[in-house]
């Protein structure tokens, strides 16, 4: 028997380039080294797959035999598509959470299509957190010279400022620097925090976020013996970050801290949620439709989120 843990690979949306990442990663021997992959997918469409790129789909596949006959249209939202990356999604987590396999790493999935599907979830993320009953996560991002998670996640930017409140900072302050230490080994990890505004407000010039409800959650978290700093300017924090200065850095919303980050590691960036009882990665890219289905994706973020699960259950 292989003492290589098992690792669960969901399909992502059949119609994007998850199955093509899947496959090219499978194939990596820095990945058949490490562990065992599991792919929870429609053996159809895989096989198809495997047609269309001359690999070999040499791993288990868990296929409860629901789509069985799934058509793939490239590029193409679809209801039907949306429906199998949910319930791809949903088989791996309970056999997580039952300690059949021990990670999960999912592909990307279109959030239109899952929508169709009658999904309510605004991405992985928010369904991931209720399938396993975990009270509060994170999105942290790892894979470049510095770690970044993020106070907000799926919502509009108009939403963004009525969401920084003391409480979900410190909540995600808390959150990381568990999983920090946890997961990742770190002791007494350095997080250093974004202002949400301009110069993190020029004390209250340009705002009054970070008076009201950063400084006070830092100045918490720090006497709970959290090693937090800032709020800091973002535009200049993320140079200091790459320079290695931090161990995370943690943005107020989604593109604040993700367009550094992808900027300098969008290749190799790998997703992590932080905060749940299993473990749970991604890519760090999204279903590519312009590219599905022609051979030309690039499975490096793929096999960088295997590795970091391995990484993350050793």
């Amino acid at each position: 028997m292989s003492s290589k843990p098992l690792i669960g690979i969901t399909m992502g949306d059949p119609n994007g380039i998850g199955p093509e990442v899947i496959l090219k990663a499978i194939q990596s021997p820095e990945v058949l080294n490490i562990c065992d992959p599991v792919i929870y997918a429609s053996k159809s469409v895989m096989e198809k797959a495997e047609n269309a790129f001359g690999l070999n789909l040499n791993c288990k596949i868990e296929d409860k035999d629901n789509f069985k006959d799934l058509e793939v249209s490239a590029g193409v939202t679809d209801k039907k598509a949306g429906e199998a990356s949910l319930f791809y999604i949903e088989e791996a987590v309970k056999d997580a959470l039952d300690k059949k396999i021990d990670a999960v790493v999912t592909a990307p999935i279109s959030k239109e299509s899952t929508h169709l599907a009658g999904s309510v979830y605004p991405g992985h993320t928010e369904m991931l957190r209720e399938l396993t009953g975990a009270e509060n996560i994170v999105m942290l991002f790892e894979g470049g010279p510095f770690k970044v998670a993020l106070t907000t996640i799926h919502c509009a930017l108009s939403e963004v400022p009525d969401l920084i409140t003391k409480d979900n900072i410190l909540s995600t302050l808390s959150v990381c620097d568990k999983d920090l230490r946890k997961k990742y080994g770190i002791n007494n990890p350095a997080i250093s925090v974004c202002g949400l505004n301009p110069h993190a407000g020029e004390a209250g010039a340009f705002g009054r976020e970070e008076i009201e409800e950063i400084i006070p959650a830092i100045k918490e978290a720090v006497s709970n013996g959290i090693n937090a700093a800032g709020p800091y300017p973002a535009d200049t924090l993320f140079y200091s970050a790459n320079k290695g200065k931090y161990d995370m850095v943690l943005a107020m919303y989604h593109d604040q801290g993700l367009i550094p980050f992808k900027m300098l590691a969008f290749d190799t960036g790998v997703n992590v949620t932080l905060g749940l009882p299993i473990i749970r990665t991604s890519p760090d890219h999204g279903t590519a439709f312009d590219i599905a289905w022609r051979g030309s994706a690039n499975a490096t973020s793929m096999i960088e989120a295997i590795k970091a699960a391995v990484r993350l259950i050793r």
